[in-house]
């Protein structure tokens, strides 16, 4: 995305008129300058939409087959996805 692809994004997101302004106000501040925004990796993402699925009663197979449709991965993939997150689930069960 290029940043005026960027700017228009951000400010037509923006609620109301003053909102706009304020957001224009901010970004001159930064004009001319490279800025990098923190991304969450794409796998961490897709774990957690399978750990999600899983915590919802979704069959494994199911929850694959929606991280492959939804993120556009290979099955292997979202196989690999969908095991770590049963894993993550299982540790996070308490013992009683």
């Amino acid at each position: 995305m290029s940043a005026e692809g960027f700017i228009a994004d951000l400010l037509a997101s923006m609620p109301t008129p003053e909102a706009r302004l304020r957001a224009c106000a901010c970004l001159a501040k930064y004009s001319g300058l490279t800025i990098y925004l923190p991304v969450e990796p794409k796998k961490d993402r897709r774990v957690r939409a399978a750990a999600n699925m899983l915590r919802n009663q979704m069959a494994e197979s199911d929850s694959a087959a929606a991280i492959v449709e939804r993120y556009n991965v290979s099955v292997r993939t979202a196989q690999r996805d969908v095991a770590e997150a049963r894993k993550m689930s299982s540790k996070n069960v308490v013992s009683r």
